[in-house]
């Protein structure tokens, strides 16, 4: 797979009740390899086939189960968080996560675009 571009589609992320079920499910349908990794209080599991990783999960806290529904995020690339953000919120975006540094790796943010479909945004570090 070629490196993704800006303004294209650069992660996936599944929020979900059950990683152990999500995990089953996925290696079994699709052959997909999973990586735990510790960050704080909470694991992220890595996803990749043979060739790259490509996405990631993470487990919603019991406490906020009736708040956060299991859903698929897609992130898009970009080059200026805070500029997408400014621009997403001129044309009608509601913010549903300001800009958030992830560790070494970048930022991102989570809009709600006019019509109310979630979107994330991603710029990283590594340029």
């Amino acid at each position: 797979m070629s490196e993704p571009k800006v303004g294209q589609f650069c992660w996936n992320e599944l929020a979900t009740t059950n990683i152990k079920s999500a995990k089953d499910f996925y290696s079994q349908l699709l052959g997909w390899k999973f990586t735990d990794h510790q960050m704080g209080d909470m694991t992220y599991t890595m996803i990749s086939t043979d060739e790259q990783e490509f996405g990631g999960m993470w487990q919603i806290p019991s406490d906020q189960k009736d708040q956060i529904r299991p859903h698929w995020m897609g992130y898009i690339l970009v080059d200026d968080i805070e500029q997408t953000l400014k621009q997403a919120e001129s044309l009608g975006a509601t913010v549903k996560m300001p800009v958030t540094p992830v560790g070494e790796m970048g930022r991102f943010i989570i809009v709600a675009d006019p019509m109310g479909a979630h979107i994330a945004f991603w710029e990283s570090k590594n340029k």
